[in-house]
């Protein structure tokens, strides 16, 4: 991947956030034992990991890298952390640094316990710790604030971003139109990891001269065209052309499918498990970096419409509120596939009957709804859906 041979080594090599590049490097130069660790927010692919690589590699130390997503509950933070500490003494005078990723990954549906096993091992570590957070708003991740020296990163201004594509396409001999790269990084929305991604991928399908206006389509044009597609192969084509990210894409396909008139409710019902698996797939891209995985995502999202025709209906309901009650809909498809095991049901009855029931079982029921949430390992985006359900019952 070209975002990983062009992943700097340098704290220098960075591009945006030169304040708080400037604040971890001193976090780390002036560490002592009993300082604070180290907590980088912000968005994805801004540069908070791979600050916190090259400022260890420039000060001398070795990290020590865990997925905090990866091992989430009690045991197994502890499995992976409190050996470190033990042996410490057999990395001889080496200097280390523990580094914490997507420690946001902890809170939600994990074992809560988790994140107080982390409170108590960033208080008593004798070594620094670092850690990332993609999330800065939830809940569980306040203790960690407050315990932590917080760094905020921001996406990479357009115009910066702009300058740094045009530098990696001159450097790479990349055969990419000037004026595309102001678009990539403006869709891009500040993720310097996206923005090259997304030079490569379009970088072999781009022709040294040729008109550029079809490389890329955005808005209702783009989706009309690709609704309208006969077959898969053209169907693959035009959603690679659409101007958007992949997230955006998986909504508005979603919000066809939905409201679509004309489609019987059977192929309603393969195309939403289509598009199901497209997000499923986009999460293990974003978690793992997978990159590879996007052409499996087209498919699913290409399968999902391919030869339904399908067209595309302008919603009354403003895209905030669909937009929530896709989110709304992903957590209720979880709860009912986590529950219908324990009460032996079908997933439906559990949404349909079960949960609308609990709602108003916990309405004045606040500390009932605390046990049967931490009981079933559920977290925030659980408790928002049951008090909605609450508050319209």
């Amino acid at each position: 991947m070209l975002s990983e041979k062009l992943r700097p080594k340098k704290l220098s090599q960075l591009v945006g956030n030169e304040e708080a590049r400037l604040e971890a490097f001193k976090w780390l130069k002036k560490w002592k034992t009993g300082s604070k660790p180290l907590l980088l927010t912000g968005p994805p692919g801004v540069g908070k990991s791979t600050t916190v690589y090259a400022v260890a590699s420039e000060l001398g130390y070795t990290i020590l890298e865990y997925n905090a997503s990866d091992v989430r509950t009690r045991d197994r933070l502890r499995e992976a952390l409190l050996p470190t500490l033990e042996n410490a003494s057999l990395f001889g005078k080496e200097k280390l640094l523990i580094f914490l990723d997507e420690i946001d990954g902890i809170s939600g549906r994990s074992d809560y316990a988790g994140m107080d096993f982390v409170l108590d091992f960033i208080e008593n570590a004798t070594m620094p710790v670092a850690m990332a957070a993609n999330l800065e708003d939830t809940q569980k991740l306040k203790k960690i604030e407050q315990k932590s020296l917080v760094i905020r990163f921001n996406p990479v201004p357009v115009d910066v971003l702009t300058i740094y594509l045009r530098a990696i396409v001159s450097k790479e001999d990349l055969d990419i139109p000037d004026s595309l790269l102001e678009r990539v990084a403006r869709n891009s929305r500040g993720d310097v990891r996206q923005a090259i991604t997304t030079l490569q991928t379009i970088s072999g399908k781009i022709i040294a001269g040729s008109a550029t206006d079809h490389q890329f389509m955005s808005d209702t044009a783009a989706l009309d065209a690709v609704l309208k597609a006969g077959s898969m192969s053209e169907t693959l084509t035009l959603l690679r052309q659409f101007d958007a990210q992949p997230y955006e894409k998986i909504r508005a396909i979603y919000d066809s499918v939905v409201s679509a008139k004309n489609l019987p409710l059977e192929s309603r019902a393969d195309s939403l498990e289509m598009v199901a698996q497209a997000d499923l797939i986009l999460g293990r891209i974003q978690k793992r970096q997978s990159w590879r995985l996007l052409r499996y995502f087209d498919r699913f999202l290409a399968g999902a419409i391919v030869s339904k025709k399908i067209s595309r209906t302008d919603s009354s309901i403003p895209w905030n509120l669909r937009l929530a009650i896709w989110n709304d809909g992903k957590v209720l498809k979880q709860m009912s596939v986590s529950l219908s095991d324990e009460y032996h049901v079908g997933k439906s009855d559990i949404a349909s009957f079960y949960l609308p029931f609990f709602a108003f079982y916990f309405k004045y029921r606040p500390a009932a709804m605390d046990h049967f949430l931490e009981r079933n390992n559920f977290g925030d985006s659980e408790r928002r859906v049951l008090t909605k359900l609450t508050v319209k019952k």
